[in-house]
């Protein structure tokens, strides 16, 4: 068993990281287990993880890169070795340190030994060298004379011989992996068979994509088996549908820079499949199973609160997961606090009563931003009011998810200047993206990536399968 570990200094002096529950994560917000104040590094930056003798890290989607002994971390991850330095942000350094646990390993005592046992490189003898070669000796000849029946059978009837999948064993391309992993039956995982949503757009994320220019979705293959040409025909596909569902039936073609930025969340999703679960605590970059589980067992409150104000319940269910990955009481480093990370003054608009909601109040010290059903309640009111701000078009609901997180005067200021830039610009969040270059800092740091991590996040909850969990679309799970 090793021990990791990571070092850094700060300005109260040198504080130490250790990987627990298999991993541990660093940035500027209350996402992260480890907030460091270094102005470069995201909210969520850079998580470590650990699974028995592998350590390696992965970028969060961060703006400025995570970096291991001056090579960019890629989208997979970074494998770590002791002495290794990772640097985040502007400033932060972090030395991995790596050691060995030791354990007492029991060894005979001399007077345990057996005399009887023979001399080093001197064969026993007796029966029971000559049990495995009788065993095999068996075994060859059942297989020789099953052989012989098989062919007999196949010659004489002039057809092929056909053996049920029950007798053969499970199909090697039932499984959901390329590897084995752990069932999740170990854990409390929600039924397969799930009530049908009663959304009041039943659309399923399907290959159907009407007469829109896109190409067909690769078939019969998960989306780590794809090529990454075809991981890009899959999620332009099911981008569009996203877009589509969300936005009265309709969309633009989605830009291939907005599809390159979804990849990157989406394949930074992928990668959690495997990892340990999490456990003492909810929070980011817990295991993939585990964290669509957690939503699969929030969404009868959001669906229901979210059909009550006509809109999809898939909006409030993926705008949970971008905010706190379903997790009911997570608070960030700013105060915002709940499933739905709601501030004091939205919180007080949004929820009935909102006497329930208290300045001040925390994860140990809980309001009513902190229970699933007014949560879910509140943020279908607050999410009407944002999409009727910006219009009832098909970009509109977009546009409310960006300014979900950015605010609504920072957000409409930013679409205003991409507008004025005179070159014809549609009216949506993907015009945003197509002039981040001249929108304010906050735009190119944070919301830039909202919007697309919003799209992968409902990618994956609606076509779980597809990535190896053992769920159904998280909107169909309506009771």
């Amino acid at each position: 068993m090793i021990d990791v570990r990571l070092t850094y200094s700060t300005n109260d002096g040198p504080e130490e990281a250790i990987v627990r529950d298999g991993r541990v994560s660093f940035g500027r917000g209350g996402d992260a287990d480890h907030r460091i104040d270094d102005d470069g590094l995201s909210r969520l930056h850079a998580t470590v993880y650990q699974e028995g003798e592998r350590v390696w890290i992965t970028d969060e989607n961060s703006t400025n890169g995570t970096f291991v002994n001056g090579e960019r971390v890629p989208l997979n991850g970074t494998p770590l070795n002791d002495g290794d330095i990772i640097r985040i942000g502007n400033h932060t350094n972090l030395q991995v340190v790596i050691s060995r646990q030791t354990a007492d390993v029991f060894s005979p005592s001399p007077q345990t030994v057996s005399t009887s046992a023979p001399a080093a490189g001197i064969p026993r003898s007796g029966p029971i060298s000559i049990v495995p070669i009788a065993l095999i000796a068996g075994a060859i000849f059942v297989i020789a004379v099953t052989t012989v029946l098989i062919g007999f059978t196949v010659l004489g009837s002039g057809k092929p011989a056909m053996v049920s999948r029950t007798e053969a064993g499970p199909d090697p391309d039932d499984s959901d992996d390329p590897e084995p992993r752990a069932s999740p039956s170990s854990r409390s995982t929600p039924s397969t068979q799930p009530e049908a949503s009663p959304t009041s757009n039943e659309m399923p994320l399907e290959n159907n994509t009407g007469n829109l220019n896109i190409p067909n979705i690769p078939a019969g293959k998960k989306y780590f088996e794809m090529s990454d040409a075809e991981k890009r025909q899959y999620l332009a596909a099911k981008a569009m549908r996203v877009a589509q569902i969300i936005g009265n039936n309709s969309s633009e073609q989605i830009p291939s820079a907005a599809i390159d930025k979804i990849k990157s969340f989406v394949d930074g999703y992928a990668s959690r499949l495997k990892v340990r679960v999490r456990t003492g605590s909810c929070g980011f970059s817990d295991n993939l199973q585990a964290t669509f589980e957690r939503a699969s067992k929030n969404a009868p409150f959001i669906v229901r609160a979210f059909n009550e104000k006509g809109m999809d319940p898939r909006i409030g269910l993926y705008l949970a997961m971008i905010e706190s990955e379903h997790c009911v009481c997570l608070q960030s480093g700013t105060g915002p606090l709940g499933m739905f990370q709601f501030t004091y003054a939205t919180a007080k608009l949004h929820f009935t009563p909102s006497d329930g909601v208290v300045k001040g109040a925390s994860p140990s010290n809980p309001d009513i931003r902190c229970q699933p059903e007014p949560a879910a309640r509140a943020a279908a009111s607050y999410m009407k009011a944002l999409t009727g701000r910006y219009g009832t078009g098909p970009s509109s609901v977009p546009l409310a998810i960006g300014s979900y997180n950015s605010g609504e005067g920072g957000l409409s200021s930013n679409l205003e200047k991409a507008l004025s830039s005179g070159q014809g610009l549609e009216r949506d969040f993907w015009a945003l993206i197509s002039k981040s270059e001249i929108l304010s800092k906050q735009f190119q740091a944070e919301n830039f990536k909202y919007v697309p991590k919003f799209f992968a996040a409902a990618i994956v909850g609606e076509n779980p399968q597809d990535f190896g969990l053992a769920l159904q679309p998280i909107s169909s799970y309506s009771k």
